[in-house]
């Protein structure tokens, strides 16, 4: 034997064993107390740190079988198994069941609970659907006490409805107008053409914001140009879809945030037109958190993975989009601005109240949130009281409308008056039973008349017909209130 190499040989598997310590040692919480002094890492460095760990642990046992051989190679068969062995315990504790805590690996008690499953002494999530032993008396409301401006519908998504049928549920429900929220190029003809000339005073258009023209020479001086063309076209308003500043890349590769500077003159020239601009900017606070069992989420995200954006460093972090957004919107104080689903934060209506209090030109709706405010029924009121005069009905129609036949738009409609309207108690919110949003239920907040008739047509003609305007289609022409049907 070469004294050289096996001198070699011993000081590489030093090398190992410390290449390898370091990926032990140097873990998220390691890096955020000692390195980084913060309480909590942000989910793009953790997997980071968590990707280098791995990189040295793999490192480590490489370079481990490499001192074997240059030590004994005769040695190296002996060692393979015993190595293997190692090397997945180490990947195992620093990434996969940092990653995948619910992993059955190593977990004896994890491995009883398919065998529970098998002899049906348990069931897997997605069979488990209780049903509720309460007694207690709801009214239904047939129709909404008075006529509605439903501010946020998505036409373009409804399957197997025309407009007459549309219009029939909006009549049975007392839905006076719709705001359509896909007036892309081609579909803004479409639907004006199929809905708006159609019943001309039920319909109301929006054109979809195309952002991801940022890229496109001569921007944003073509854009100014289209808006005078859309607004000639009959368009009330802007929609931004959330991919504004979560994925869209300029020409230098570098992610465009909500408050870019190169937008500004967009929505300068919006404020001129009188042009509202209802925006989506982020998601439910759950899509940015671990999938495992402490995600109230869980299920939605397991059935639909690309939700999920915890330790994707492709997005930006939901706190980031909101600070950006905050920026924008004191950026153009003469430009309103309409946030749907509640400020795309309904988990946190203390930071919806700050922007509320903050901003005069700030607008919230209510679409496709019920599920989230319905369950806090005490803090909601007091907020819908308070800031009765800047929230808008919607409910993002179109989207799940007589899936599996079990949501016609008369049901989704009445759902919405429900939670507003009484003070019924443990009932099945938007789409219920159709995606697994969630296993509450919901509480109504039996708001006023008062209020009631500003969330639901007041505060949308306010932005929607400022007084400046004279529109014979604008307006309702009868104000009264109207019969809600009750058993």
């Amino acid at each position: 034997m070469n004294p050289n190499r096996k001198s070699i040989g011993v000081l590489v598997f030093i090398i190992s064993v410390t290449i390898t310590l370091l990926g032990l040692f140097f873990t998220p919480d390691f890096v955020a107390r000692y390195l980084k002094k913060v309480d909590v890492l942000p989910d793009y460095t953790v997997a980071k740190v968590l990707y280098y760990q791995l990189c040295l642990v793999i490192a480590g046992c490489i370079l481990f079988f490499i001192s074997v051989y240059l030590f004994n190679k005769k040695y190296l068969k002996y060692a393979i198994v015993p190595g293997i062995v190692m090397l997945f315990l180490l990947i195992y504790r620093v990434h996969i069941n940092v990653l995948y805590p619910n992993n059955i690996f190593l977990k004896t008690s994890e491995l009883i609970k398919p065998w529970r499953v098998l002899l049906g002494k348990d069931l897997v999530l997605s069979e488990y659907e209780p049903k509720s032993a309460l007694v207690v008396k709801n009214r239904k409301i047939l129709k909404a006490k008075y006529p509605v401006i439903d501010i946020h519908f998505h036409l373009k998504s409804m399957k197997n409805i025309n407009a007459d049928e549309l219009v029939k549920a909006m009549d049975a429900t007392g839905i006076e107008k719709i705001v359509n929220l896909d007036g892309m190029p081609r579909y803004f003809e479409k639907f004006t053409k199929e809905f708006k000339e159609k019943y001309p005073d039920r319909f109301i258009m929006f054109s979809v914001f195309r952002f991801w023209e940022l890229n496109k020479p001569n921007f944003p001086v073509n854009y100014l140009n289209e808006l005078d063309n859309i607004v000639k076209m009959g368009a009330k308003g802007l929609k931004v879809y959330k991919g504004f500043g979560f994925d869209l890349i300029d020409k230098s590769g570098k992610l465009v945030s909500v408050d870019d500077p190169r937008f500004d003159p967009i929505w300068e020239k919006a404020a001129s037109l009188k042009l509202p601009v209802l925006m989506h900017s982020t998601d439910p606070s759950p899509f940015w958190t671990p999938v495992d069992r402490f995600n109230e989420r869980y299920e939605e995200l397991i059935d639909y993975p690309k939700l999920s954006y915890y330790n994707n460093p492709k997005y930006p972090s939901k706190e980031i989009i909101l600070k950006q957004t905050e920026n924008l919107i004191k950026k153009h104080p003469k430009t309103i601005f309409v946030m749907a689903h509640m400020g795309c934060n309904p988990e946190n209506l203390e930071y919806v109240a700050h922007l509320l209090d903050t901003y005069p030109n700030y607008y919230v709706d209510i679409a496709a949130v019920i599920a989230e405010i319905g369950r806090q029924p005490y803090t909601a009121r007091k907020f819908f009281m308070k800031y009765q005069d800047r929230i808008l009905f919607g409910t993002d129609g179109g989207y799940g409308l007589d899936l599996k036949g079990l949501w016609p738009p008369e049901r989704l409609f009445r759902t919405y008056f429900e939670f507003l309207e009484t003070s019924n108690e443990y009932f099945e919110y938007q789409l219920w039973g159709v995606y697994s949003q969630g296993r509450w239920r919901i509480y109504g907040i039996d708001l006023p008349d008062t209020v009631l008739e500003k969330i639901y047509y007041k505060n949308a003609e306010k932005i929607l017909f400022p007084k400046s305007e004279k529109s014979s289609g604008g307006k309702f022409k009868n104000k009264k209130v109207l019969a809600s049907t009750m058993e």
